[in-house]
């Protein structure tokens, strides 16, 4: 029996702020048996093992530590693709790479969210098997991981934006094979239902790429076959297609309106703003060659969409955070924290954004709980401070106790937000 002992200052348990510590977590077997006041002057130290380290021995002994709280969750990010990478035309190039060196990229990319104290990853789809093979590998795989979930490849229109993640459909006809045909590597279904932001001229590119039936068919489908479905959708019209399909989350949103988030808070769609992608476009202009006009733009589709951010949590809205990562940009693991940072810039409260990287996505998706409470399997990160002191500490992970073990973290690059 592995016994451990966490002694922190404060702690976030998913839900709520305990600040008047110091408090004692005591885990056996890696399962949390209680919290509870400690003695103000108990102190003690064990060694942790470095991540992946599969000779690491289950913790037994104890730990001071300034901060825990649930272990991140990642809500939506490509693994395959590489953000940090900033040449377009290597990432095009990219695209026709192997599928070892996707997978290098993918396990990089995998590490880099670990080193952000991420526990559970949604991967948000690829049309080249890249995140399936990854979440086949991680079961074999000892030391510390994180939980994955995988939308495989996802559905698109032929002919429409969405090759490097989606199956083409041609027809309506062609719906329910396609959904049969991703849905035995799934964990959700991923639906390209519109195209990608027109920057220059601040509207969307091409139609919507379902129509209401056929989104309807698709959320139908996919419930016979008990996957939750997410779509990439931005502008009104597609918005209100997903809204009223009852997709069960909306990614990225842009050009919100306080109806569509109003039918949202009725039917409990969920919804992942992912700022950080249009924010780098705003913040690095001269990487795509943005004039002054296209900046002002970027700045006002920005503004709307902290407003609608705002009034999501008013309203009731689920809030997710996800970074896009993979996104040009958007590196994997920092681009997390820093979408955590816009999300408490649009006026979120503390334990609104931390519930929107833990408990929320976690409650929403029937994963396994990671609240910190009484027989609740601990999966806990370690900061080196409370971010309700000051926010950037969420910068400073560093350890994890995942499984009866405890990891220290290796220091993440710095954000670029």
């Amino acid at each position: 029996m592995a016994a451990f002992r966490l002694v922190v200052d404060s702690y976030f348990d998913g839900a709520a702020y305990h600040a008047a510590g110091p408090y004692a977590m005591d885990m056996v077997d890696g399962v949390i048996q209680g919290v509870a006041a400690a003695p103000p002057d108990e102190n003690a130290a064990v060694a942790v093992a470095a991540p992946g380290d599969a000779s690491a021995a289950p913790a037994a002994g104890a730990l001071r530590a300034p901060f825990a709280m649930p272990g991140l969750v990642e809500s939506h990010c490509h693994l395959f693709l590489d953000g940090a990478e900033l040449n377009v035309q290597v990432r095009k190039a990219y695209l026709k790479a192997p599928l070892p060196e996707m997978m290098a990229v993918a396990w990089r990319n995998l590490q880099a969210n670990l080193a952000a104290g991420i526990t559970l990853i949604r991967d948000a789809g690829d049309f080249y098997g890249v995140n399936t093979h990854l979440k086949q590998n991680l079961r074999r795989h000892l030391g510390l991981k994180p939980e994955l979930r995988s939308a495989g490849r996802g559905l698109r229109k032929a002919g429409q934006y969405g090759g490097f993640i989606g199956v083409p459909i041609t027809d309506t006809a062609g719906i329910v094979p396609a959904i049969h045909g991703v849905a035995p590597e799934a964990d959700d279904l991923k639906i390209l239902l519109t195209g990608i932001i027109d920057f220059e001229h601040g509207r969307m590119k091409g139609p919507v790429q379902f129509n209401l039936d056929e989104t309807r068919l698709i959320v139908e489908t996919a419930r016979q076959l008990r996957l939750h479905t997410f779509a990439h959708c931005s502008g009104p019209e597609g918005l209100q297609v997903a809204a009223a399909a009852g997709i069960h989350s909306i990614e990225h949103g842009f050009f919100m309106s306080p109806d569509i988030l109003k039918m949202m808070a009725d039917k409990q769609i969920a919804w992942d703003p992912t700022f950080a992608p249009v924010y780098f476009q705003f913040a690095r202009p001269e990487l795509a060659g943005w004039n002054a006009e296209t900046v002002r733009r970027l700045d006002g589709i920005l503004k709307q969409h902290f407003e609608m951010a705002a009034l999501a949590d008013e309203l009731g809205v689920p809030l997710l955070a996800g970074s896009d990562a993979g996104s040009y940009g958007v590196a994997h693991g920092t681009g997390l924290i820093d979408e955590l940072f816009f999300l408490r810039q649009a006026g979120l409260s503390m334990e609104k954004v931390l519930a929107a990287a833990t408990s929320t996505p976690r409650r929403l998706w029937g994963a396994a709980p990671a609240n910190i409470a009484a027989g609740q399997p601990a999966d806990l990160l370690i900061l080196a401070g409370s971010p309700f002191d000051d926010p950037e500490f969420l910068r400073q992970a560093k350890a994890i106790y995942r499984g009866g073990e405890l990891f220290e973290l290796q220091p993440a690059a710095a954000s670029a937000a």
